[in-house]
């Protein structure tokens, strides 16, 4: 009986963790928004670094720019975009469309992604 209570507990509190995306110490999954992008930038020179951004129609903030964090308000490293996009998806958002841009001599991903209902 303690087992099954024990597992249920745990179901039950997964749910309450699952959709929180933070953003510049916003929960962006209780926003009235309904898609957003998904930026990655090559920081590396060699081989792939990547650091993840999420626009979500946020004031720009001159020379700052707030990566997603988990609800302690750390952020969150991708070692890829799929990462990313995985973790995005199991979070409530679903994949749009997807494009690349050179910006200051840098490679950006970007990948829209829609608020799934």
């Amino acid at each position: 009986m303690r087992k099954i209570v024990l597992f249920l507990a745990i179901v039950f509190s997964t749910q309450f963790v699952f959709s929180q995306v933070f953003v510049d110490d916003q929960n962006i999954n209780e926003l009235d928004i309904k898609y957003v992008q998904l930026i990655g930038v090559n920081t590396s020179m060699f081989g792939v670094k990547i650091k993840v951004f999420v626009d979500y129609g946020q004031k720009a903030k001159f020379m700052k720019a707030d990566g997603i964090k988990d609800a302690t308000g750390t952020v969150i490293k991708f070692n890829s975009m799929i990462a990313a996009l995985n973790f995005m998806n199991n979070n409530g958002w679903s994949f749009v469309n997807y494009t690349e841009a050179m910006f200051s001599g840098k490679l950006r991903y970007v990948y829209l992604l829609e608020k799934r209902e």
